[in-house]
C-alpha cells in the first residue's frame, strides 16, 4: 500500500508541531530570561525601597510623637511616592491630617488606606472612628 496522499497531511502535523514546539521553546525562553531580568536587576531596587520606605514612616512617627506634625507629614508623603500602596503610610497621613485640622484630607486618606487593605482592623477601627468625629464636627459646623 502506498500512502503518499498522507504525506502532505503529515507535513502539516509536523509544521505544526513543530511552531507549537518553537513557540514554546520562545516563551519558555522569554520567561527565563524576565525572571533572570527580575531577580537580578529589579528585587535590588525594591530591597532599597523598601528600606527607605521603613526609614521614612519611622522617620514619621518619630516626629508625629514629638508633636513635629508638618516633618511626620513630609516623611509620609515621601514614603508615599516611594511606595504609592503603602497602607501605612496612608493610615499615618490621615492621622497627621487628623490632628493638623484638615479633615478632608485626612478622610481622603484614611478612605485611601481602607481601600488598599479593608481587612486590616487598625484601619477600619481609625476609618470608624473619624467618620463619627467628622459627621458630628459637620452637623456643628453647620
Amino acid at each position: 500500500m502506498h500512502f503518499s496522499c498522507l504525506a502532505p497531511i503529515a507535513q502539516k502535523t509536523y509544521n505544526f508541531f513543530q511552531a507549537q514546539t518553537m513557540s514554546a521553546v520562545r516563551f519558555l525562553s522569554f520567561f527565563l530570561l524576565l525572571f533572570t531580568f527580575l531577580i537580578f536587576f529589579i528585587s535590588p531596587c525594591f530591597a532599597e525601597t523598601s528600606e527607605e520606605v521603613r526609614g521614612q514612616l519611622k522617620y514619621g512617627v518619630r516626629a508625629a510623637k514629638e508633636d513635629h506634625w508638618d516633618e511626620a507629614i513630609y516623611r509620609w508623603r515621601k514614603a508615599m511616592q516611594l511606595d504609592p500602596n503603602n497602607l501605612m503610610a496612608h493610615n499615618n497621613l490621615a492621622v497627621a491630617y487628623e490632628q493638623m485640622g484638615e479633615y478632608e484630607l485626612a478622610m481622603e486618606e484614611y478612605q485611601t488606606a481602607y481601600r488598599l487593605d479593608s481587612q486590616n482592623q487598625t484601619v477600619k477601627d481609625n476609618l470608624d472612628r473619624f467618620k463619627d468625629f467628622y459627621r458630628k464636627y459637620q452637623r456643628q459646623k453647620s
